[in-house]
C-alpha cells in the first residue's frame, strides 16, 4: 500500500476553505430568512411560492424547506392554492439574527440559555488571540452579539441573579479591542447612556405629557424610568497587564416580560399595546451603540452618561458587598462628579472627597 506525503498547511488550508463555505452558507440562510419574512410582513395576503422564490432567487423546494424551518421556530406560516401567508397577530417577535438586520450577520442566538455571558465566553474562547487588535487607536473590530430568548441563570452585579422571563432582551456585547484598564468603566456608562438616546428617540413623549416617565442613569450600571428599574449593564473582560483585550458588555432590558419584583418596570407596562415589535427596539440600540463605539477611548461617554444622571446632585449611600461581611463601615455623601474612568465622585461630611470604583449606590431622602 502506498502512502503519499501531504504537508499540514494542505489540511489547515482545507479547514479554512470548508469554514469560509460554511460561513457563506449561514450567511446566505440568514439573509434568505429576513428577506422572506420582509416580504411576507409587508403583504396582508397571501404570496405565491413562484414570486416568493423568485424574490429569494432559490427554488421552490428550497422555499419549501425554509418555510418548514422557521415554522419549527413557531412562525405562524400558513400555505394555501394561493401561496404563503403569515399571520401577523401571531408573529412570535424572535430575536433571532435573521431578525436584526445587517447585525445578525454577527449574532449567535439561542431559543433559552444559563446566560448570554457565558455563552458568549465559550463562542470565543478559542479565538480571542487573532480578533485582538495590537492599537486601541486601530479601526475597531465590529462588535460580536449573544442573545437568547430567556436565561436560566441570568446575572448581575455581584453575581446576583437577573429574572430573564420570555419578552425581554438579553443580550452580550463582545468587543476585541485593546483597552487601557483606567478608562474601561466608560464602556457600561456609554452603553446605559445609548439605551436612553435610543428609546427618547423611539418614544419622545417620555418625559411629556401629564403623566412624565424621564428616562434617568443610576450609577453605576441601572437605566431607570421614573423610579423603577428597566434595564442594566454588566462588565466583564478579559486583561493582560494594565490592558483589557476584550470586553463583554452584558445587557438585560424589560421590553414585554412583566418582572416580579415591585421595584422595576418594563416598556409594555407603561406604552401598552402599541409597542414596536422587539426586534425594532434592538435594531435601533445596535445602530447607536456601532456609531458610539467607533472610538475605543469612548471620549464622549461621561459628559453624555452626565446628561442623563439621577445620581449627580443626590445624597448617597455605597455599600461595599465585600465589606460588609467583614464589618467595614458604608459610605455616605453627595455624588458630585464621575471620574475619567467611570468612577463615583462622594463629597462625604467632612468635606473631603472620595472616589468609588465599585459598590452598591443608594439614593438617600
Amino acid at each position: 500500500m502506498f502512502f503519499s506525503w501531504v504537508p499540514l498547511t494542505f489540511f489547515h488550508s482545507l479547514a479554512i476553505v470548508n469554514h469560509q463555505y460554511f460561513m457563506v452558507n449561514i450567511n446566505l440562510s440568514i439573509q434568505h430568512r429576513c428577506k422572506a419574512l420582509e416580504i411576507l410582513r409587508s403583504f396582508p395576503n397571501p404570496v405565491s411560492a413562484n414570486i416568493l422564490a423568485g424574490e429569494l432567487g432559490i427554488s421552490r423546494v428550497a422555499l419549501w424547506k425554509m418555510v418548514r424551518k422557521l415554522r419549527e421556530l413557531a412562525y405562524p406560516i400558513h400555505t394555501g392554492r394561493e401561496g404563503y401567508q403569515l399571520a401577523a397577530d401571531q408573529d412570535p417577535d424572535l430575536l433571532c439574527p435573521w431578525e436584526l438586520g445587517a447585525f445578525g450577520l454577527r449574532t449567535e442566538w439561542f431559543p433559552e440559555t444559563s446566560s448570554t455571558m457565558e455563552e458568549a465566553k465559550n463562542r470565543f474562547s478559542r479565538r480571542s488571540q487573532s480578533l485582538q487588535r495590537k492599537e486601541p487607536t486601530a479601526p475597531a473590530q465590529e462588535p460580536f452579539y449573544t442573545v437568547a430568548e430567556t436565561q436560566t441563570a441570568g446575572r448581575g452585579r455581584f453575581h446576583r441573579s437577573w429574572e430573564s422571563l420570555r419578552g425581554g432582551i438579553y443580550l452580550t456585547v463582545t468587543l476585541f479591542r485593546r483597552v487601557p484598564l483606567a478608562i474601561v468603566g466608560r464602556y457600561p456608562l456609554l452603553a446605559g447612556v445609548v439605551w436612553v438616546e435610543t428609546l427618547q428617540e423611539l418614544f419622545p413623549t417620555f418625559s411629556k405629557g401629564p403623566t412624565p416617565h424621564p428616562i434617568t442613569l443610576k450609577w453605576p450600571n441601572d437605566i431607570l424610568m421614573g423610579n423603577r428599574k428597566i434595564g442594566g449593564i454588566l462588565l466583564d473582560m478579559e486583561v493582560e497587564g494594565d490592558t483589557a483585550t476584550r470586553i463583554d458588555l452584558g445587557i438585560g432590558f424589560n421590553v414585554r416580560n412583566h418582572p416580579k419584583d415591585p421595584k422595576a418596570a418594563a416598556l409594555i407596562d407603561l406604552i401598552g399595546p402599541s409597542l414596536p415589535p422587539r426586534r425594532m427596539i434592538l435594531q435601533a440600540y445596535l445602530h447607536r451603540l456601532e456609531r458610539a463605539l467607533v472610538d475605543p477611548y469612548l471620549k464622549s461617554a461621561i459628559p453624555r452618561w452626565k446628561r442623563f444622571s439621577s445620581t449627580l446632585g443626590k445624597p448617597v449611600r455605597i455599600l461595599f458587598p465585600a465589606s460588609r461581611a467583614a464589618g467595614l463601615s458604608t459610605l455616605t455623601g453627595t455624588a458630585v462628579d464621575i471620574g475619567p474612568g467611570g468612577e463615583l465622585v462622594v463629597r462625604s461630611s467632612d468635606g473631603s472627597l472620595k472616589v468609588v470604583s465599585y459598590g452598591d449606590c443608594h439614593h438617600r431622602r
